[in-house]
């Protein structure tokens, strides 16, 4: 189960986000290459209307990115795996210990707490920078607010 979920704009275009458990703790950088926070929020209403039962998130980096899969189960379950690669291949999960992918991140929750750590991680960003100052450091994507608004109205 999630224990923490962060997100830091580290400097121009650069970024950093911690997810944790009672287990295990992940770290890791990426770019405004991709913008997945926004694709994060898009997944997360996705699965929580039903729309979706999987869903994929991509942080690119230079060179190399982390993918985010988050997996509807049975009833209020999700799984949780993320993925990391040198390369910016394409990565699915049958696709591990093949051209350097591993499994970084594992975990089952509730969507119910998965949803709710998520939604205080975006908290506390937005409580560190303001929507301009979040563009300006995020440099082609700004915050989406609307996007966020509608999955912690679905949550």
């Amino acid at each position: 189960m999630i224990t923490d979920f962060n997100y830091w704009l580290t400097g121009i275009g650069c970024a950093e986000v911690f997810f944790s458990n009672e287990k295990q703790n992940l770290r890791f950088k990426f770019s405004y290459l991709s913008d997945p926070l926004a694709d994060l929020f898009q997944a997360l209403t996705k699965l929580m209307k039903g729309e979706s039962k999987k869903e994929k998130i991509v942080f690119l980096d230079e060179p190399g990115q982390h993918v985010l899969f988050i997996s509807k189960e049975t009833g209020d379950v999700v799984s949780i795996s993320i993925f990391r690669s040198a390369f910016w291949d394409e990565i699915g999960e049958f696709l591990i210990d093949e051209n350097g992918i591993e499994l970084v991140y594992s975990d089952t929750d509730t969507f119910s707490n998965f949803g709710s750590v998520i939604c205080a991680g975006v908290d506390s960003l937005l409580g560190r920078h303001t929507l301009q100052e979040y563009h300006e450091k995020w440099v082609i994507y700004s915050f989406p607010a609307e996007l966020y608004e509608e999955l912690k109205q679905s949550i």
